[in-house]
C-alpha cells in the first residue's frame, strides 16, 4: 500500500470520506461500488468490478462475436478492457479506458465510430468501431466493443444489433 499523508476520522455512523484526489486518481465516481476487505495490515477499499464476474461467459462470447462479425471483440468494465478475442487481443487486454469514453458509456447509449469518441489514448492505429454499455439495474458496469485495424471493415445496423444483444445477454447474467 502507498501512503498518501491524508488522515480522515470516522464519524459516529462509521463513515469516512475518501479524499477527492484519491477518488480522481482511482477513477471512483459517485455511486460506484467499492469492495471492502481486510488483510494483515488493515482495511482495504477497492473498486469493485461486476464485469469481472462474467469471466466464463466473456471469452466464448467475444470469440463468437469475432467469428460472426469479423471484428476484434472485447468486454470492458468501467476502467479497463478485461476480455478480448481476435487479432487485436494482445493489444486490448488490460488497456485502460479514457475518462471521456467512460463518461459517454455512463450516458447509457451505444456509440459508433461516427460519434467521434476515443476509447483509449494508447490505441492510435486501432479503430473502435462500436461500443454498447452493459447496464445492470440502471447502472453501467461495463461495455461490449468491436474494434479493427482494417479500414475495409465497416459497421452496419446488423452488427450494432448483435452487439446490443451481447450487452443485454451479459447484463441478464449479472442481474441474477
Amino acid at each position: 500500500m502507498k501512503a498518501t499523508g491524508i488522515v480522515r476520522r470516522i464519524d459516529e455512523l462509521g463513515r469516512i470520506v475518501i479524499p477527492k484526489e484519491i477518488r480522481r486518481s482511482l477513477h471512483i465516481h459517485e455511486g460506484d461500488p467499492i469492495e471492502i476487505f481486510t488483510d494483515e495490515d488493515g482495511v482495504v477499499l477497492k473498486r469493485y468490478s461486476r464485469a469481472k464476474e462474467l469471466g466464463d461467459l466473456c471469452e466464448p462470447l467475444c470469440a463468437a462475436l469475432c467469428g460472426a462479425l469479423g471484428f476484434s471483440a472485447a468486454v470492458a468494465d468501467t476502467d479497463v478492457v478485461l476480455f478480448a478475442q481476435g487479432p487485436l487481443k494482445k493489444q486490448l487486454i488490460g488497456l485502460p479506458l479514457c475518462a471521456s469514453f467512460t463518461d459517454r458509456m455512463r450516458q447509457k447509449q451505444a456509440l459508433t465510430e461516427r460519434d467521434g469518441y476515443v476509447l483509449s489514448a494508447k490505441l492510435a492505429p486501432i479503430r473502435t468501431v462500436a461500443a454498447v454499455p452493459i447496464q445492470v439495474l440502471g447502472d453501467v458496469c461495463g461495455s461490449v466493443l468491436l474494434l479493427s485495424d482494417d479500414a475495409r471493415l465497416t459497421l452496419d445496423d446488423a452488427h450494432l444489433c448483435v452487439l446490443k444483444t451481447a450487452a443485454l445477454y451479459l447484463a441478464k447474467h449479472l442481474e441474477q
